[in-house]
């Protein structure tokens, strides 16, 4: 593999991950993984990938020897089934995965791959998950019970439930950190939780069905899928929470990230619309590229010299 930035496309409908030049857009190479990987996070040090995988029974987590590009075993998560969203610690030394039907967060130590806690979240079909900044608290997005989960890493303790509404499953932290985002996809609106006091600030409205969120690297700008039959990536001050733009990216636009460079996003589409690059300055698609059905989750990674 070349030592530039690589981006990494889970196709999760192929059980399988592409490396892609973010640059020319080259598939560089195509690799399996265990079944329907629906999340990804990698390690600090570049060397390894997890993967939730999320088809039924879905109790696996994929461990990828990035550099070697190579799948290396599907670790167990026993009962804890329907493993979805994934987060890191910000060291690296935990990460953590959903088990969405078991309302649980799974605790996996990455220097031993074993699973070593599972911490309930108190809410229903726990979705997507996220690892506050500095490490103190874990968030899930529970889409039956509509509310956010605020859990104290530490001992797990369920700090707040926080009511947001019908379908949240998104979630995303302002890069001040001030800000979580959570993304109610059937309301076709976007709830602003406040990070200091754990209180929601405001419910503001995102036509059409915002299912995850990306922001700019200046933080100025919020870049939000919207899952419809249409798909479309829908620009938002997040300051002023003003929508700027709304740009056609394929069928049920869903995955994002942004370039190594932060100029450009990267969208994955559910299906088989395939990735399509937007200039975020301009709002514009430039280009649209294919790694196989179902590219949604994302990461940029930088191979270790």
């Amino acid at each position: 593999m070349p030592e530039r930035p690589i981006l990494l496309v889970c196709n999760k409908h192929d059980d399988t991950m592409s490396f892609v030049d973010p640059a020319s857009f080259e598939v560089l190479e195509t690799i399996p993984t265990g079944p329907n990987p629906h999340e990804i996070v990698v390690t600090p040090d570049n060397r390894w990938a997890y993967l939730s995988n999320y088809a039924p029974p879905g109790n696996t987590i994929s461990l990828i020897d990035l550099v070697a590009a190579k799948h290396v075993r599907q670790i167990s998560t026993g009962e804890y089934s329907r493993i979805h969203g994934a987060a890191l610690a910000p060291d690296g030394r935990w990460a953590y995965f959903t088990a969405g039907q078991k309302g649980y967060v799974i605790e996996l130590d990455t220097r031993t791959n074993e699973i070593t806690r599972a911490i309930p979240t108190g809410g229903k079909i726990s979705h997507m998950v996220l690892v506050a900044p500095e490490g103190d608290f874990l968030y899930t997005a529970n889409i039956v019970t509509k509310d956010v989960s605020v859990l104290r890493r530490a001992d797990g303790a369920l700090a707040a439930l926080l009511p947001c509404q019908e379908g949240v499953e998104g979630l995303g932290i302002t890069p001040d950190g001030r800000e979580l985002w959570a993304l109610n996809q059937e309301s076709g609106t976007i709830t602003v939780i406040s990070r200091l006091s754990h209180t929601v600030a405001e419910t503001f409205p995102c036509p059409g069905m915002p299912v995850r969120v990306a922001f700019a690297l200046d933080g100025q700008l919020a870049l939000v899928p919207s899952w419809t039959e249409h798909g479309e990536l829908i620009a938002i001050e997040t300051a002023t929470r003003r929508e700027v733009g709304r740009v056609a990216v394929g069928s049920q636009a869903i995955g994002i990230v942004l370039s190594p460079e932060g100029d450009r996003a990267f969208v994955g589409c559910e299906q088989t619309d395939g990735l399509h690059v937007v200039d975020i300055h301009k709002l514009a698609v430039v280009e649209r590229f294919f790694t196989g059905n179902g590219s949604d989750a994302m990461a940029i990674w930088y191979p270790p010299r």
